[in-house]
């Protein structure tokens, strides 16, 4: 297997609908040429009591079409959305032109929430401004780090003054007998998923541990579908 770190959004979704909502984490490409792309909403919190076959706190499900994800879910899943498609625009232009400045002053997360926040002009109604700001800025940064070191998962260490990190595959394998927690997943199946969804008929593709990319513990699992074209993405805190 492949792996291909932090793939551009356009490569990974068939439209923008979902920018400033999921992150493209990484993709895969298995011995069938065929690419997968592990994704997470980190950064926004979900609506529990919106339910439907598609998306819900959990899980996102995505069609593959031509390569790429295509969303037909409820994007009120993800509180303060509508913002969020804002806020993103403001927070990438502001890390193209400053990010290296970030990086050499190795400006801390509080200290960029704080001050980039003081200078937006969104006032978001339902977004978690906070937990969002510093989301993107770990993601951002983490991602900065790899492109300048060739060093996954850093951003702690170089900015936050953590330790080193272990080595890590960046995709996990799925296991019952693991960390993962894919164990607890399955016995709760019928809490987490609609009757439509039958996770023990997807393959298991395998698991990103969250506080690789961000400082969230909320890990994602990759499952497919593969006769119907299709992926579920499953949120679960580690």
């Amino acid at each position: 297997m492949q792996i291909e770190l932090y793939p551009e959004f356009d490569e990974v979704f068939d439209n923008n609908l979902l920018k400033g909502i999921f992150y493209p984490l990484c993709k895969i490409i298995r011995i069938n040429n065929e690419p997968l792309y592990f994704v997470s909403s980190n950064g926004i919190w979900t609506d529990g009591d919106i339910k439907n076959d598609t998306n819900q706190s959990s899980f996102t499900c995505f069609e593959l079409k031509n390569g790429k994800y295509s969303f037909q879910g409820d994007t009120n899943v993800y509180i303060g959305y509508k913002d969020a498609q804002k806020i993103i625009q403001v927070l990438e232009k502001d890390f193209l032109e400053n990010g290296e400045q970030y990086f050499a002053k190795k400006i801390k997360t509080d200290i960029y929430a704080d001050n980039i926040i003081q200078n937006l002009n969104i006032k978001p109604y339902e977004l978690d401004l906070e937990y969002y700001v510093k989301t993107f800025y770990e993601f951002s940064m983490n991602k900065l780090i790899y492109q300048k070191t060739e060093t996954f998962g850093a951003f702690n260490h170089i900015i936050e003054d953590w330790g080193k990190p272990d080595k890590s595959p960046i995709v996990y394998t799925i296991s019952d007998e693991n960390f993962s927690g894919y164990g607890d997943i399955e016995i709760n199946k019928d809490y987490l998923f609609p009757k439509s969804i039958e996770i023990e008929k997807y393959e298991k593709i395998g698991l990103i541990i969250g506080y690789e990319f961000f400082t969230d513990g909320n890990d994602s699992y990759l499952l497919l579908d593969k006769e119907n074209n299709r992926v579920i993405s499953i949120n679960h805190y580690s």
